[in-house]
């Protein structure tokens, strides 16, 4: 008993320390770097605004504020997905403008539009992995991988978290997704994130995932951060599983006025809390503010852009999803009009 003991207080001084579990960054060789018990780092998604962005490059309100990101003595910046917009030609323009001028390492959860082939893993490596910060445990998720489910190692990932929390020397988990896989968990959520990018036929989320994540949060706090909004009335989604302990968070920039980031400040006691701020000089409220509530109340309020649709039949066309459906209507069509002929064969014949 005795070992064991010792063996958790060095364990909890190499985290406390930072000796193990440092992350650097693919994006700009950037280390995390912490010195002392106190942190921050910012987060939020979709860094290549929306659709209307073809220039190649970030999204401006990113752009017009990277001298506040560099400085707020952030550690890292998260990117919760959609870091571009077209992984295939978009690379070049984002070094120059973005990655070469981050002061900070950038940590990259992918969506959709981050993966072409291979092309993300060969330039910037592995898309689902962990690391530690003091006594954090930071997990980045790759919700595109098997269709929105956690399974095989991203699965054993979360195990691992829940292991380390159950020895006791943990003060937060963070956890990266770029889907909002938690949505169909929650019945107050219905009516919302309606076109978000979502898994066909659901996933494994509340089957295996929740499981975990409320074995942690018995012990620790978990912190579930997501960056795909879609149509939204802010830049902010706060939701809190009071029961088991779980902050739902979802966050994303579009090139609107809404735009805002979050930055979370980590106390040397291992507490967590959030500033939200705005990349547009607009007025915000504290994060706890954008609840389900105020989401049920205010979706649907931001107009629609016409000028989009182009650009939405022309993704709807690269889509497999629509070609899949198109194959299986055409199939179904052809089945149909055998059948009708075969009827009127066999009524021809009587």
């Amino acid at each position: 008993m005795k070992l064991f003991n010792y063996i958790s207080i060095v364990a909890f001084c190499l985290l406390s320390l930072n000796l193990f579990g440092q992350y650097k960054s693919p994006f700009n060789e950037r280390e995390i770097e912490v010195d002392g018990a106190q942190y921050s780092f910012i987060v939020s998604g979709h860094f290549y605004g929306d659709g209307g962005n073809k220039s190649r490059f970030p999204v401006n309100t990113l752009l017009a504020n990277l001298d506040w990101i560099n400085g707020s003595n952030a550690t890292m910046l998260v990117c919760l997905g959609d870091l571009f917009k077209d992984i295939s030609n978009d690379i070049p323009n984002y070094k120059t403008s973005f990655f070469n001028k981050l002061e900070m390492p950038l940590i990259n959860t992918v969506g959709n539009h981050d993966l072409t082939d291979n092309i993300y893993q060969d330039n910037f490596g592995e898309t689902a992995f962990s690391f530690d910060i003091n006594t954090d445990l930071h997990l980045v998720l790759d919700t595109e991988r098997d269709n929105g489910d956690i399974s095989g190692t991203q699965l054993d990932l979360l195990k691992d978290a829940a292991e380390k929390v159950k020895k006791g020397y943990v003060s937060n988990v963070f956890i990266y997704t770029h889907r909002t896989i938690w949505k169909e968990a929650y019945s107050e959520m219905d009516g919302i994130f309606e076109d978000n990018t979502q898994s066909l036929g659901g996933t494994n989320y509340e089957s295996e995932v929740l499981p975990l994540l409320k074995e942690m949060g018995k012990k620790t706090h978990v912190y579930l951060f997501s960056g795909s909004l879609g149509t939204a009335p802010a830049s902010f989604f706060h939701f809190y599983d009071k029961d088991n302990n779980i902050k739902i968070i979802a966050t994303a920039i579009r090139g609107l006025p809404r735009d805002a980031m979050l930055q979370v400040l980590v106390n040397e006691m291992g507490e967590a809390s959030f500033v939200t701020k705005s990349l547009t000089g607009e007025v915000l409220q504290p994060l706890i503010h954008y609840d389900v509530e105020f989401w049920q109340t205010e979706v649907g309020t931001e107009p629609f852009n016409w000028k989009l649709i182009p650009y939405y039949i022309e993704v709807m066309l690269k889509h497999r999803f629509f070609w899949y459906g198109v194959m299986l209507t055409t199939i179904g069509f052809i089945l149909i009009m055998w059948f009708v002929k075969r009827r009127k064969a066999a009524k021809a014949k009587v």
